[in-house]
């Protein structure tokens, strides 16, 4: 017996299919349910590490074997192993009680639109994903649906990085977090100019970026005062957000000498994404002040 399932309404909210009245619901295994429109795979539900739903688009021979998609594949028991494996075809939604918190992901771009932060609270079971989804829904806007639709109608991005680009990041839904991007290991790489150094070993989808320490509910800030902000300590991310268009580059101005003289990272790791929290930024400016003297 599957413990929790989003409802339609609830779906809604972040893009997902809605459940219709001629799906059967299959439970798999204790973990794994899946909806079936027809002999179609169209919803997964994994409860394995918390409560994980993928619109899908898995076409079967009578729920029993999996079809090609190429006309040169090869016809395959359907498990539940090879369909974990596939690619949703849409919206995913999940709740992660390992630390993850809650992520909607959009297969279509390859990029997360929807998070939790650790200002929402830990998300440790059920109860936690509905109390957050609940809060979610009841600050939503008035034309959330109209920027909702906005999002789900974007195509994917390959986005042009620059040594000088401004970012901004999501810290809380509506509120962006903002930083400089100091260093593109990938492109000084290619050109063969940091080979002696210790960046050479940053993973080579690599950029060195400093926060800002500030931030806003818009992503049109004034760039010039900005950049007279102080930063953060500067961290090392993988590309991937800012390329695909989950960090937003919102300026560009070329990094003066003492923007190229801020201190790098001393340790040659690179995180997924920039960590720092509203709650992060908000010590650093009570401890340090905001603006550069």
């Amino acid at each position: 017996m599957t413990p929790y399932e989003l409802t339609n309404n609830q779906r809604k909210y972040f893009g997902l299919s809605l459940v219709s009245d001629d799906w059967d619901k299959v439970q798999l295994s204790e973990t794994i349910s899946v909806y079936y429109q027809g002999d179609k795979v169209v919803k997964i539900l994994n409860y394995n590490l918390g409560y994980f739903e993928r619109d899908t688009d898995i076409e079967t021979k009578q729920r029993q074997i999996l079809l090609p998609k190429r006309i040169k594949g090869k016809e395959q028991k359907l498990t539940i192993a090879k369909i974990l494996k596939i690619k949703g075809s849409g919206i995913q939604f999940s709740g992660s009680f390992q630390g993850g918190g809650i992520h909607v992901y959009d297969n279509k771009r390859n990029l997360f639109f929807i998070k939790s932060f650790s200002e929402d609270g830990a998300i440790k079971n059920y109860g936690d994903i509905e109390k957050w989804i609940t809060s979610y829904i009841s600050k939503t806007s008035t034309n959330y649906f109209d920027w909702l639709n906005n999002e789900l109608s974007q195509k994917r991005l390959r986005v042009k990085i620059k040594e000088g680009d401004i970012v901004a990041f999501k810290i809380m839904h509506g509120q962006y977090g903002f930083a400089r991007i100091l260093f593109d290991i990938f492109t000084q790489r290619r050109k063969g100019d940091i080979v002696s150094t210790n960046l050479y070993w940053f993973h080579p989808r690599s950029l060195i970026v400093a926060p800002y320490a500030y931030y806003a509910d818009t992503l049109n800030i004034d760039i010039d005062k900005l950049i007279n902000k102080k930063t953060l300590p500067t961290l090392c991310i993988f590309d991937l957000e800012v390329y695909r268009g989950e960090m937003p580059i919102v300026g560009h101005k070329p990094l003066s000498l003492k923007e190229k003289l801020i201190p790098f990272p001393d340790k040659p790791e690179t995180s997924i994404t920039i960590p720092y929290t509203k709650t992060d930024i908000e010590k650093f400016i009570s401890t340090n002040g905001a603006e550069n003297i």
